[in-house]
């Protein structure tokens, strides 16, 4: 019975969404990887998944963390890397944007500050990440407690 009601849900899911799916012409397509190349977002994506593995082979023992890495990095390459994903993520850009808007976005990331903001765009994620991390690791006790609770039953 529930799996019925999960099928009936998914399909009345992906029938909305596909009736709200604007539709992407290929000018806006072709706007949309401009603005992702002139937004470096190619170098941007993968700093932000090595930045996550780092992050996440972090908190392993010394020994596994160098082969943590090349599992991941296999795996990312094999199902997320940049070539894997870019053509998804211009149709993504491409649906929540006009064509011209893209262009004006391309012509942002080219100008002066366009260009700053995607050579400093790494490091500010790589900070924030950490700024996260320090987050949580200085509340960790009382994510441990709350979790603990949530789980008793």
């Amino acid at each position: 019975m529930k799996f019925k009601l999960l099928l009936v849900f998914v399909l009345f899911c992906t029938a909305v969404k596909a009736q709200t799916t604007p539709t992407v012409t290929p000018a806006q397509l072709k706007a949309a990887e401009d603005v992702l190349m002139a937004s470096k977002a190619d170098v941007q994506f993968t700093a932000g998944i090595t930045t996550m593995l780092k992050q996440a082979s972090g908190s392993l023992p010394e020994e596994k963390r160098a082969k943590f890495i090349e599992v991941m990095n296999s795996f990312v390459a094999k199902y997320i890397s940049w070539d894997v994903l870019k053509d998804q993520l211009a149709a993504m850009y491409a649906q929540e944007f006009t064509e011209q808007e893209l262009k004006n976005l391309a012509a942002f990331y080219r100008s002066p500050l366009g260009l700053k903001l995607s050579e400093k765009q790494p490091a500010l994620m790589q900070k924030g990440a950490a700024l996260g991390q320090q987050a949580v690791q200085g509340h960790q006790a009382e994510l441990q407690q709350m979790m603990q609770e949530a789980f008793k039953e």
